[in-house]
């Protein structure tokens, strides 16, 4: 008897051996239970996740001769032809090669005879989506209204491809891509059973490779039994061209670190070893993938399908990386693939594109250098600098020469001498004494006349600069009630002159009239932290905040930001509003 390889003698036969399609399992099970057979079925998904040998187990379990049944005996001679695909009551039909309008014509003829020997007759054509239109238009009405006994499996991997007036008259399945710790669970109960001696980690490459695809992975495993009797780890990466884990952390460790050396020795230690680059690159991106989930998820094990010692070292790797840096480097990975993939000279291609990558290790958000650029102005605006400790006491102020005294002034300084002998000395002494020692009848009119003009001008008070506006309203708000201080908090202030303006954006102009209920008092404690009197006024300004993509796409307009992305291949990630600088700061006349 000839070899029989494992896809074909470990495909389902029930119901119950279906892998990673339950709830498509569930459905058909109950719809044969409860006689709710549709008379048309779409199986739509990639290529190996059981489409076809779902659509034989529907077969079998209505022309079972215990059934209709969802678990077939698979003994009968009903069960046992559709399993060797001699039965003649279910015909599988290629849609490659009947693609024609006659070849439709023909089926719509046969459909109108009995079953020979089952309940019911099931048509199951595969790769339905190579149809031609007309051959489609063809078996509309057979499709919506066939005989009784007529059950249509129409399988296919391209959905898209289904014209929308065929899906509306069958029941869609979508099969989805197996997960690999389902495969890799059945693999391992396969090769037990075949005494095929495979290790653990093995068997996780070879699912890996399968991509979701249980025929593929049993093609793998059958050819890697005939390679050798005790199968490794190594085996399976030198058959498949597979790269290590270890190598691919290592790549990602130079990428993330910018480390363009290692990059290049890598690479070279892939040409010496014969590995296909572009196997490589599929790989390096997929593990990039596994990275931004680890870095992006709490708990990454619940999504990567990695052993303990590699999902460490994935976190290890991750946690010197941000989000964004990770985001970025897996879209230049993505894209080194494709280049790779189309390119006559691949490991210049790989070499360049790694390199261009790696260069992302430096790069900062421009939020950020925005912001750091922001807090160094503002430092150097309201910090004034700090005066060198030497430990040398600064040197005494250089009295600067008398102006011409009046007859007057030398008077007053005469009878103060009389009045309060004071002992010889240089230092000079000041007026203001002068005028306390003399009594009101010893006053000239002089004295009188400046004692006025003094009066009339107010002292010097000390004017708010630009860094001092925003202290001296923070005082103001901590001296006030909280319920009105919880207004003021958020406002924006601006100096102008002797003017003092409240600014309220948006929606805290409710807080308007509370505020101006209290504006005397507003002023009073500005005036106790200023030094001086300050008139206060409320400023309502409606402002709409801009939406991002208006903000980009006026951004991809300026000249200046063209030049840039062209130049580097770049992309505008975020935009971030400039907002002016009187109503996002506290400012003024002086700013």
């Amino acid at each position: 008897m000839s070899y029989l390889v494992l896809a074909r003698k470990w495909r389902p036969n029930v119901f119950e051996d279906l892998v990673g399609q339950e709830p498509i399992t569930r459905i058909l099970t109950n719809a044969v239970a409860q006689g709710k057979i549709s008379h048309a079925y779409i199986f739509s998904g990639p290529r190996g996740v059981g489409k076809t040998s779902t659509a034989r187990i529907l077969a079998k379990a209505l022309n079972c001769k215990e059934g209709p049944t969802a678990t077939p005996c698979g003994t009968c001679d009903s069960c046992r032809g559709i399993a060797e695909g001699s039965s003649v009551d279910v015909i599988e039909i290629d849609g490659a090669s009947n693609n024609s309008v006659d070849d439709i014509r023909d089926l719509r003829e046969r459909v109108k005879y009995a079953p020979a020997g089952g309940n019911y007759k099931v048509y199951i054509i595969d790769e339905v989506h190579m149809l031609s239109t007309s051959a489609f238009n063809a078996l509309l009405k057979t499709l919506e209204e066939p005989p009784a006994h007529v059950i249509f499996v129409l399988a296919t991997t391209e959905l898209k491809k289904i014209p929308a007036t065929v899906l509306s008259r069958c029941q869609h399945m979508p099969f989805r891509r197996i997960a690999t710790q389902a495969i890799k669970t059945r693999l391992r109960h396969i090769a037990e059973t075949e005494g095929i001696r495979i290790s653990t980690h093995a068997l996780g490459l070879v699912a890996r490779a399968a991509d979701g695809s249980m025929r593929d992975s049993l093609t793998i495993l059958d050819q890697i039994s005939s390679f050798t009797d005790e199968i490794s780890e190594e085996h399976v990466q030198n058959l498949l061209g597979l790269t290590d884990f270890g190598m691919l952390s290592k790549a990602s460790q130079a990428l993330i670190t910018g480390n363009r050396v290692n990059l290049l020795e890598i690479i070279n230690q892939l040409t010496e070893q014969g590995a296909d680059f572009r196997t490589f690159s599929r790989e390096l991106a997929q593990f990039f993938r596994d990275l931004l989930i680890a870095r992006v998820m709490k708990n990454p094990e619940d999504v990567l399908e990695l052993s303990d010692d590699e999902l460490a070292a994935v976190k290890e790797l991750v946690a010197a990386a941000t989000e964004d840096q990770l985001t970025l480097m897996l879209s230049e990975v993505m894209k080194a693939e494709t280049d790779v993939r189309n390119s006559s000279l691949p490991r210049m291609a790989l070499e360049m594109a790694l390199i261009r990558a790696s260069f992302l290790s430096s790069l900062k958000p421009v939020k950020e250098i925005i912001e750091n650029l922001d807090r160094l102005a503002g430092h150097l605006t309201l910090e004034p600098a700090a005066r060198p400790e030497t430990g040398v006491a600064p040197p005494a102020a250089v009295p600067t020469p008398r102006q011409t005294e009046s007859p007057a002034t030398d008077a007053v300084r005469k009878k103060a001498s009389l009045i309060s002998p004071q002992p010889e000395t240089d230092a000079a002494v000041p007026d203001e004494e002068e005028h306390a020692a003399l009594s009101p009848s010893d006053r000239s009119d002089d004295d009188e006349a400046e004692d006025a003009a003094a009066e009339d001008t107010p002292p010097a008070a000390h004017i708010p600069e630009v860094g001092d506006i925003s202290s001296l309203w923070e005082k103001v708000i901590e001296t006030i009630d909280a319920p009105l201080a919880s207004k003021l908090e958020h406002a924006h202030v601006e100096l102008h002159g002797s003017e003092l303006r409240i600014i309220l954006n948006g929606g805290h102009a409710v807080f308007k009239d509370r505020i101006s209920g209290n504006l005397k008092a507003i002023e009073q404690k500005v005036a106790e932290h200023a030094g001086r009197k300050l008139g206060v006024t409320i400023i309502v300004q409606q402002k709409k905040a801009a939406k991002k993509s208006d903000l980009k796409e006026k951004a991809l307009k300026e000249p200046l930001v063209k030049e840039a992305l062209e130049l580097f291949e770049g992309r505008i990630v975020d935009v971030t509003p400039v907002e002016d600088a009187g109503t996002n700061k506290n400012g003024g006349d002086h700013v």
